[in-house]
């Protein structure tokens, strides 16, 4: 059986708003020499109940307050060694859910499923 996403680690931390927002930044801001710090992946939180992940989303925040909200993870075909972190920033009963593309895999699952307020995974794509 092949994974396509591997789960790399889970990201059990509870930060407060002020720390949320350092991290964002930090996660988002890289720098090339001849360009400067560039803001890449910035994604206000997801609240929809389904949202597919696009092609600069690299942190996506997930507000399941109104909803149990579902994100698509892109094609692991041409997304290998790609990097993506998503965090559940809301508590409450919904959840949200990534959900692997067509039949493609989380360590081997259909989907990953992320209970807990301020939980957070690091998926890798593995699309050997």
């Amino acid at each position: 059986m092949t994974t396509d996403f591997k789960r790399v680690r889970k990201l059990p931390f509870q930060p407060s708003p002020r720390e949320i927002a350092d991290i964002v930044n930090q996660l988002v801001t890289y720098g090339h020499q001849d360009q400067g710090p560039q803001k890449v992946g910035v994604l206000a939180a997801v609240t929809a109940t389904t949202y597919t992940v696009l092609d600069n989303d690299y942190f996506i925040p997930v507000d399941t307050t109104s909803n149990n909200v579902t994100i698509t993870l892109p094609p692991k075909a041409s997304n290998d060694g790609r990097v993506l972190k998503f965090k559940r920033i809301t508590g409450g009963n919904n959840v949200a859910i990534l959900d692997g593309d067509s039949t493609d895999t989380i360590d081997g699952a259909a989907t990953l499923t992320i209970y807990q307020q301020y939980m957070g995974y690091e998926l890798t794509c593995d699309a050997s």
